[in-house]
């Protein structure tokens, strides 16, 4: 039986809703995908009912709002015949109640189809934190620390491919014969099957291609539009309005999905916007000159105090933690 990919313990129905894997079990459902439910309710069985009220959501979306159906004509229209041979009986305050509750359901019924078909799914990662994620199809993506996914909700009955992002990830596209744009501000990355990691961090965009070839455009600047191939780099600055071409190291790149940071010639001030960044510290350099050293070498993430250790080891600086902010002092 397939395993469990995520913890249901916190669902609710709108997160039921907003599963692309649930929507496709229940719009397309297999033995395969009633195993896994069926285990995932096991496992949860308060969410049993949540589950069912999000398929009957999903499901009531899906059908036409009106539906033929001979038996049920026939047994309304006895009634309404029924209804006209007797007195009539008018219950104004009671039918005015009924009306107002109808239109407050169709209002919600409403509202919730709107915003279900045209609303975004998020991935959202806190501070030394990574995802990995499934998209509808089936491409994969590694989203880093502090760092945002969107695509549209549409894309699962749509298949248009379009996502954005916040922060950085490593994309691993799954090659169907049409095209997969990526967003990130004004810069729009297309591609058919490949694999690439983009950093968005500081007004700066980082693109490294590890596999394939993705076409690279910036909104209004035509002549930056270029085309990588494996093993190239693309950075542009916001600030400075340039964009460059490289070669790059494809391995130093998507290392930190290993959680490993390589150094290749680093700067003491790039380690530092990355604890920034990924982890949330405030960094104080002691000493203004160590801000240009640089080394090479990788260095374990799996926990910051190993992380810690060999920085601190590697560049040979103290690196002392109050809380939230880190020293980088110089040894004597």
């Amino acid at each position: 039986m397939e395993e469990l990919e995520k913890d249901y313990a916190d669902y609710q129905v709108i997160n039921f809703l907003a599963d692309e894997q649930f929507i496709r079990h229940v719009k397309y459902p297999d033995d395969g995908s009633w195993a896994y439910w069926n285990k995932v309710a096991a496992a949860w069985p308060l969410k049993e009912p949540l589950m069912q009220d999000a398929r009957e959501m999903i499901l009531l979306l899906e059908r036409p709002v009106i539906q033929y159906n001979e038996g049920a004509r026939k047994k309304i229209w006895a009634q309404v015949e029924q209804a006209i041979q007797q007195k009539p009986r008018f219950h104004f305050l009671r039918a005015y109640r009924f009306r107002l509750a109808a239109a407050g359901i169709l209002a919600l019924l409403i509202a919730g189809g709107y915003w279900y078909l045209t609303g975004n799914v998020v991935y959202e990662t806190g501070y030394a934190t990574t995802w990995q994620i499934t998209l509808p199809d089936q491409s994969r993506v590694t989203l880093n620390a502090h760092s945002r996914l969107s695509y549209p909700r549409s894309w699962a009955w749509t298949g248009h491919r379009s996502v954005s992002l916040q922060g950085e990830a490593f994309f691993d596209v799954k090659h169907l014969g049409d095209t997969f744009r990526l967003y990130v501000k004004e810069v729009s990355i297309t591609v058919l099957g490949t694999a690439f990691n983009v950093k968005d961090r500081r007004d700066k965009i980082a693109v490294v291609l590890q596999r394939g070839r993705i076409r690279i455009d910036v909104k209004d600047r035509q002549q930056w539009s270029t085309i990588l191939t494996p093993g190239e780099g693309w950075e542009y600055n916001g600030g400075l309005s340039a964009a460059t071409q490289h070669q790059s190291d494809t391995t130093a790149a998507v290392a930190w999905t290993q959680q490993q940071l390589v150094l290749e010639g680093t700067t003491v001030k790039e380690v530092i916007q990355l604890l920034e960044d990924n982890y949330g510290y405030h960094v104080v350099l002691e000493d203004s000159s160590l801000a240009t050293k640089k080394l090479r070498g990788t260095v374990p993430m799996q926990r910051r105090e190993d992380l810690f250790f060999v920085l601190s080891k590697i560049f040979n600086i103290e690196i002392i933690q109050q809380q939230d902010t880190l020293l980088f002092r110089a040894r004597p």
